[in-house]
């Protein structure tokens, strides 16, 4: 009967044990799966980060590409001559207009000279030199 007892008691004693190591076991599992699943969560949020990252840095490199188109001399001195009618020492302007009508011939407001289409020009420059000569002395 003591053998019943002691043998009782120790499987009492180990069942105890069995179930205080289960339970450490699955506090354990338990706190490990929380932080497997907090870890995974951080990835894809770096993740997300570094994909904006990458969207931003192409913005900022097309913005710079624009900064740096709009700051260069060439755009600058198209600005100059749309905007405010500059141009460089010894440029002549020349005003292209449509014409108003059927006929070659258009006013320029600027000069107050009666003036031949470019087209015509153009075709006088290529095929009627003489004629191109007479105009460019106008």
């Amino acid at each position: 009967m003591r053998t019943e007892r002691t043998w009782l008691r120790s499987i009492t004693k180990f069942g105890t044990v069995f179930v205080i190591g289960v339970a450490v076991l699955f506090l354990l599992c338990l706190g490990f799966g929380r932080e497997y699943l907090r870890n995974r969560e951080i990835e894809r949020s770096i993740h997300d980060l570094q994909v904006q990252n990458d969207e931003l840095a192409g913005k900022q490199l097309t913005a710079l590409n624009v900064i740096q188109s709009l700051s260069s001399e060439y755009y600058l001195e198209g600005e100059a001559r749309e905007k405010h009618g500059l141009a460089k020492p010894g440029e002549e302007e020349i005003v292209i207009q449509q014409p108003t009508d059927a006929g070659t011939t258009v006013v320029d407001d600027r000069q107050g000279t009666a003036s031949t289409s470019n087209l015509v020009r153009w075709y006088y420059y290529f095929f009627n030199s003489r004629k191109f000569a007479e105009l460019k002395e106008l």
